[in-house]
């Protein structure tokens, strides 16, 4: 049975191709993660360590894609317990290698406490990119640490994926090149929804005869042959997975939607999707093995990154009358403990859909 989306400790790229140019990725190194957009637009997230987890913290550097684009940061101040007191929650400074730069701007007074770095503050940070990095919020009564771990080999990702390698513009491997070949800002996916009906029209069991037809036609589908695939899930008096009713929605242009349960874990379960023409013959389409759930012509998928629920994984594949677009693909960053849901949206597409 496939296990969820171990996102909190990727380590290796994925890259996901659609109708453009340019192909989203997802890279984490230690305390460190990245996530870059269709757009070219990258963001880099760093957190506290392991020894630091009562004390949840986070910062966000994000950089369009482009000649001359500026470092933007945020940041996430958190307690494991959430319940830090009001008035214990100001006058916080932040400090870089030991040297303060000044008071942060706290938007708020609910946990987690979120704001903007300036422009001197998010300077210091990339000045050492490179080297050991103390990178501490605190005032008199808490203090929080960044982890610099994995910095370095994300902050390079970054640089390498907007193609910054070499020019003034890169924070980590600088040289003396202008911008003018580093990768464009491009635009945001746009796709037209085209709506169908969110009821199915036919459900299939696995004992009939047209279920076993068609749930060849979907099997022999399989994007990754050498890995397992939408088994079913276990039976309470089985040994083995047991294939699960098929539903079959009516989309537009001929096409039909099939779903069927393909997995479930301890806080997950995913269920296939695929187009098939309308006479159920022929091969299918497949779509995701990770689906959440179908509304309407809108194919979504969100999943836990772990038990308490502190992270997620959202998807969407929207039918555009000829296909299942993937217009998302989002990840709100590791699970740390800052907040129920996560804090950022890390995306790998972003889109408009009308």
């Amino acid at each position: 049975m496939k296990k969820i989306l171990s996102m909190c400790c990727l380590s290796v790229i994925s890259s996901y191709s659609f109708a453009q140019d340019i192909k989203g990725i997802s890279f984490s190194h230690q305390e460190w993660e990245i996530s870059c957009s269709n757009t070219g637009t990258c963001k880099a997230a760093g957190y506290q360590n392991e020894d630091n987890g009562d004390n949840p913290a986070s910062i966000l550097l994000t950089r369009k894609a482009g000649p001359k684009q500026a470092v933007q940061a945020e940041f996430a101040l958190s307690d494991y317990e959430q319940s830090l007191p009001a008035n214990q929650l100001k006058n916080i400074h932040f400090y870089v290698n030991g040297k303060d730069l000044g008071a942060v701007t706290i938007d708020g007074t609910d946990l987690p406490l979120m704001g903007k770095l300036n422009n001197s503050q998010v300077n210091a940070v990339l000045k050492q990119s490179k080297q050991k990095t103390e990178i501490v919020f605190k005032n008199a009564q808490h203090e929080w640490e960044i982890s610099d771990a994995g910095m370095t080999a994300v902050l390079l990702k970054m640089d390498d994926f907007q193609k910054r390698i070499g020019t003034v513009g890169a924070l980590v491997k600088k040289g003396s090149a202008n911008e003018t070949k580093v990768l464009m800002l491009g635009p945001k996916l746009v796709v037209k929804h085209i709506k169908t009906t969110a009821k199915p029209y036919l459900t299939l069991q696995p004992k009939s005869k047209q279920y076993q037809a068609i749930h060849r036609s979907l099997m022999a589908a399989n994007p990754n042959p050498e890995e397992d695939f939408c088994e079913g899930i276990y039976g309470g008096n089985s040994d083995g997975a047991e294939p699960q009713e098929i539903e079959l929605y009516k989309l537009t242009n001929k096409k039909v939607l099939a779903t069927t349960l393909c997995w479930r874990g301890a806080y997950n379960e995913g269920y296939g999707a695929w187009v098939l023409d309308e006479s159920l013959a022929g091969k299918a389409t497949f779509v995701t093995e990770t689906a959440s759930d179908f509304d309407s012509g809108i194919i979504s998928s969100a999943q836990k990154g772990r038990g308490i629920g502190d992270c997620w994984a959202s998807e969407e594949w929207v039918w555009d009358g000829k296909s299942f677009v993937h217009t998302k693909d989002m990840w709100t960053g590791m699970c740390k403990g800052l907040a129920a849901g996560g804090v950022w949206e890390l995306d790998r597409i972003e889109a408009i859909v009308k």
